[in-house]
């Protein structure tokens, strides 16, 4: 005991500790990912039961049923009758909607008819705010959608009866919306004009992003605090934090949780984004859906609106608070101002470390290896994530490129973080060694270079191999510096952190909170003055925790983003150089680090092989296959087509039916530029997009009736006029049509009808030009029919329609020049 009580006994066991925590945070956050045992239904009638949920989704995802489909209709009226069944108060809430989208020359209008089916499960107060409880049941074509979002249809169902004999306080609305895929427009809908959206005081969403994983909390509603607290008292195993909320915020897509998020209605969204190949894909049935997902998603959201539902008071929307899961499965939320709390235990340490470097002759130099540090581990780590995401072929990897990596995803996400974790260690035994300087330099070059093996000139790829190269040369054999190099990294992380307090406090459980355990084992583990075992041991269990709770972001950033972005790894795992720093004279030697280093970075680059060799199953992974047919009959062009950037054997095959020869193809009516295509014979068109011009005179508008052909899924109608009109309105509602001169406006209406949509606007503002593209499912009769698909191709998003162009100019006194009429 007294060697180990001795500064060299202490020293000796650094390494290993050092190498365990590691280790034991690695395995923590890879084990937090695993979603609990499905329920049977043979379990309690009042607890929630996986089995007894994905009993519903035989109906729910036994086909694709998008919006205004037959398809549809029928899981709608299946909706209505089971919850009638249990008792529920039940409603078809039918309208029209519609809803801004884009920025910029992307900008347009989505409408749509809309049903949502509205269940009410009455409490004693029919007077109090009721919880709002939601999911979308309609799907993108192609797609039988059993987790986007029959999982969350599900789990309603499944909750809805499991609530059947609660003492219930306050109303629970069951509101499963339509055409969540088309813009969030049935979600409009409801907060716009139904009599109980003025009552909804909390909303649940329930959402979906792959096929597999646990519920992630990754968006709040306004002043989340009081309701952040009440969902972590109760949830088994809650995952998410506010880093995500915060990311989501500023992404360009939405969930119908953003509609009454914007209203100020307090709220919760969940949602479940593993196995991502699955999303809006063929392959998202309930075959793939884990069975898991479900559980875990039902055991987060039953207990909340259980306890919503009995509290005299709903938790009001009061001030925004900072939340994450932590190691354990347990989460925390703390006030916006909790993260200067974090800083200031920081500047103490800062103190403490400066105080240290000046006694121990450290020197300004060490201080600015320090300073370089932190850029160091974060470009070192982009590098090498980018140079082997690349070299796999994951450059241009999409949903629909590369499908044999995508499917080896967690391989991949292992293997990357292997990865990550050797070149920290790495850089640890680099900061000892100084006659390592340049050969890492060097290497970093060389990796740069190779970024452009695959996939093209790398630029950015070239870039970071400079930086590294640069900032190695500065950093290497530093260590000797002892305190000063701590004291430069420090100051670094601790500015980053008071940055993000001033600017975005919700980033603080990744970009600050980690910062306590920094300065915790700096503290622990002085440069220079005699190690204590209490000490390592201290520091070893800090390390571990901090680490599990830095892996489990990696994990969730790469799952969420690193498909098409690997180099987010990078801030995560910078976090594990500042934790690995006060360790390298602990450890004693850059040799071992090395070592373990080696052994490591050899250990990533068999799993990336295996995750690069591994081919998918076809029958589980199948290429996703995406042709369609054009028509123009007004200028007699007819094209087959594929908005895909890259084409399959199978694809071109389709397209060159007939031996056309492929080019490339804008067709502004779509808003496509440069597809794939190749002229086509020409096909009799029974029906064509027809234009109704009219002059109301009483308004003094112009009237445009558009009447798309029947069977329409889609009309895509773009107008454009020499000046701004002002009050332009779509089925009596104004919408931002024509807002600037010289400009397309687009507007996109799913499942038109036969009465087609009616677009008004003042006469006196001159002629508009429009152009109108609509889309049929099925391929034209008597055009070339496209290769028999195998079981391993499968059709994608807008493939195997018809889209019938036409145009037109409308004059000022209603009339039309040109298209059909």
């Amino acid at each position: 005991m007294s060697a180990l009580r001795s500064s060299r006994g202490a020293a000796r066991y650094a390494l290993p500790l050092l190498l365990l925590s590691i280790a034991i945070a690695a395995w923590s956050a890879w084990s937090a990912q695993k979603t609990p045992p499905p329920q049977p239904a043979s379990i309690a009638t009042t607890e929630f039961s996986a089995a007894r949920a994905m009993q519903h989704l035989g109906w729910i995802a036994a086909e694709p049923h998008p919006t205004g489909s037959a398809a549809a209709a029928k899981v709608r009226d299946q909706l209505v009758h089971h919850l009638q069944q249990v008792g529920l108060q039940v409603s078809v809430q039918r309208g029209q909607a519609a809803a801004e989208y884009g920025k910029g020359d992307g900008r347009g209008v989505r409408a749509a008819n809309v049903e949502n089916v509205v269940a009410v499960l009455p409490g004693r107060d029919r007077s109090l705010p009721a919880v709002l409880l939601m999911a979308h049941y309609d799907t993108v074509p192609h797609s039988p959608g059993a987790a986007d979002d029959g999982l969350g249809v599900a789990v309603m169902l499944e909750i809805s009866r499991a609530m059947q004999s609660d003492v219930r306080q306050r109303d629970v609305v069951f509101l499963f919306t339509d055409a969540e895929e088309a813009g969030l427009l049935g979600a409009r809908a409801f907060f716009a004009s139904h009599p109980l959206s003025s009552r909804i005081g909390t909303v649940v969403n329930l959402e979906a992003r792959g096929s597999s994983g646990r519920a992630v909390l990754f968006e709040t509603g306004p002043g989340n605090a009081a309701l952040l607290s009440t969902f972590a008292k109760l949830a088994p195993q809650p995952l998410g934090n506010s880093l995500t909320g915060f990311v989501y915020r500023y992404m360009p897509n939405g969930t119908d949780f953003t509609v009454p998020a914007q209203k100020g209605i307090p709220g919760l969204n969940f949602a479940i984004i593993g196995s991502q190949i699955d999303y809006h894909a063929a392959t998202a049935s309930v075959a793939n859906l884990d069975p898991g997902s479900v559980q875990h998603m039902g055991a987060q959201v039953l207990p909340l609106v259980r306890q919503l539902a009995s509290s005299a008071t709903l938790p009001t929307a009061t001030h925004d608070a900072i939340y994450s899961d932590l190691p354990g499965g347990w989460m925390i939320s703390v006030p916006m101002w909790s993260g200067w709390c974090v800083l200031a235990f920081g500047l103490l340490v800062i103190v403490v470390v400066a105080r240290r470097a000046t006694f121990n002759h450290g020197g300004w130099r060490g201080v600015v290896s320090g300073v370089a540090g932190w850029p160091l581990a974060l470009l070192s780590v982009a590098l090498a994530v980018r140079v082997s995401y690349r070299l796999l072929g994951g450059g241009d990897a999409t949903l629909v490129n590369n499908r044999d990596l995508l499917a080896a995803f967690s391989t991949l996400a292992a293997g990357e973080g292997l990865l990550a974790i050797g070149v920290v260690l790495a850089l640890g035994a680099l900061l000892v060694c100084k006659a390592a300087r340049k050969p890492a330099a060097a290497l970093a070059l060389v990796a740069g270079a190779c970024a452009s093996l695959r996939g093209g000139f790398d630029v950015i790829g070239l870039v970071l191999g400079v930086l590294v190269a640069l900032l190695v040369w500065t950093s290497a054999g530093t260590a000797a510096r002892g305190e000063s190099v701590r004291l430069g990294a420090l100051l670094v992380a601790w500015i980053i952190g008071a940055v993000v307090q001033l600017l975005a406090p919700e980033l603080a459980p990744l970009l600050l909170w980690p910062l306590l355990a920094v300065a915790a084992v700096v503290w622990l583990l002085p440069a220079h003055a005699p190690l204590t075992a209490l000490r390592v041991l201290a520091a070893a269990v800090i390390t571990a925790f901090a680490l599990a709770h830095v892996f489990h972001f990696a994990l969730q950033l790469f799952e969420a983003i690193g498909f098409g972005t690997p180099e987010v790894l990078a801030l995560p795992f910078a976090w594990l150089a500042m934790l690995l720093l006060p360790w390298v004279r602990a450890a004693d030697g850059g040799r071992w680090l090395a070592i373990a280093a080696f052994i490591t970075l050899l250990s990533a680059a068999c799993v990336l092989a295996a995750a690069s060799l591994t081919q998918a199953d076809r029958t589980r992974y199948p290429e996703l296959s995406q042709v369609l047919f054009v028509a123009d009959p007004d200028n007699q062009q007819y094209h087959r087509v594929s908005p895909l950037s890259q084409l399959s054997d199978w694809s071109r095959g389709a397209l060159r039916v007939g031996q056309g020869e492929l080019a490339r193809l804008s067709i502004p009516a779509l808003d496509w530029a440069g597809v794939w295509a190749t002229k086509a014979d020409a096909i009799a068109v029974p029906e064509r997009v027809r234009f109704e011009p009219s002059f109301d005179a009483a308004t003094g508008q112009s009237v445009l009736r558009v009447l798309a052909p029947a069977g329409t899924r889609e009309l895509r109608v773009r107008l454009k006029s020499g000046a701004v009109v002002r009050n332009v309105q779509l089925q009596g509602e104004e919408v931002p049509l024509l807002d600037e001169a010289d400009r397309w406006s687009r507007l996109r209406w799913q499942a038109p009808g036969p009465d087609g949509i009616e677009l008004r606007w003042p006469a006196d503002s001159g002629p508009v030009e429009v152009q109108a593209a609509a889309g049929i499912d099925g391929w034209p009769k008597d055009a070339a029919p496209v290769p028999a698909r195998s079981a391993h191709i499968v059709p994608w998003s807008t493939s195997d329609m018809t889209w019938i162009l036409g145009a037109t100019r409308v004059s000022p006194e209603g009339g039309a020049h040109g298209g059909a009429r």
